[in-house]
């Protein structure tokens, strides 16, 4: 698809262990007439609520070394550029990103996805925002009057118990969980099978996990894991952003994606190289 595409520039992404591999993803591209190079990017390096380090692998179609240093030095030269300014103006943490949304119990029926509440959230519900720093980052002039997917999943009373004996910053090796561990014989190996945010902090980086359990993604002061909304909005998603499916398909849809405030930065770039060079 990429040879018949007749593009000019490709962008890959992916987790960073891939880098292990570029070498080879790197001559896939070369078949194709594109010379690449690769950066690890972290968003918080940008001021960012999140803690996500990702590689991206940049291309150009082009047989012209001159050329393809020049693409590689423009994109290099305006990530810093970007980094800079916006670190200037932000340093977002949790709270930041998600203190404004709703108090919500976690949900402890089970098989009872679609039950929505004032208790455990809706999928659609008429809202009226603050209007916060973060939220004009990413809503932009957007006049948001709905709070979409935002709803707990079902925990069991014992996991219940744990979200709520946690600290901020606490993990599975905390002493006020020992008796009720369920993973004691391998503490070491799962010692953040349970995390508790801190609204202090950036947040951990939002996997796909998340359809599975939250219970590495445990919310600062409320004794559940992170909804889909407060997931989507640590990634950067504006909030008039609606997710398909069922609730697990919200957390895969969120938890695989790029950060949006990290596209953003990387499409002004590209659009910004191919207008000085077409």
């Amino acid at each position: 698809y990429l040879d018949k595409s007749g593009a000019k520039y490709c962008l890959m992404e992916n987790v960073i262990g891939l880098k292990n591999f570029y070498n080879e993803i790197s001559n896939d591209f070369s078949n194709f007439g594109f010379k690449t190079f690769y950066k690890i990017i972290n968003t918080s390096e940008f001021g960012f609520p999140q803690n996500r380090k990702r590689l991206f692998i940049f291309g150009i179609k082009t047989k012209n070394e001159i050329s393809f240093e020049n693409f590689k030095n423009f994109i290099q030269k305006n990530l810093d550029k970007y980094r800079i300014l916006y670190t200037k103006k932000y340093d977002f943490n949790l709270f930041d990103a998600i203190g404004d949304l709703p108090i919500l119990k976690p949900k402890n029926i089970k098989n009872k996805t679609s039950l929505e509440n004032d208790l455990y959230g809706y999928t659609v519900k008429k809202f009226k925002y603050k209007n916060t720093p973060y939220s004009k980052l990413i809503n932009g002039n957007i006049n948001n009057k709905f709070l979409l997917n935002h709803k707990t999943k079902y925990n069991n009373l014992r996991d219940i118990k744990i979200y709520s004996l946690l600290k901020p910053g606490e993990n599975s090796t905390a002493k006020s969980i020992k008796h009720l561990m369920p993973y004691r014989s391998r503490e070491k190996i799962f010692k953040d099978k349970f995390y508790k945010l801190d609204f202090n902090k950036k947040c951990k980086t939002i996997t796909s996990h998340m359809y599975y359990d939250c219970h590495m993604y445990i919310h600062p002061n409320q004794a559940r894991g992170l909804t889909p909304r407060e997931a989507a909005r640590v990634q950067g998603f504006p909030d008039n952003y609606y997710f398909c499916g069922g609730t697990n398909e919200w957390y895969r849809q969120i938890g695989n994606s790029v950060s949006p405030l990290i596209s953003n930065i990387l499409a002004l770039i590209f659009k910004d190289y191919y207008e000085k060079n077409n």
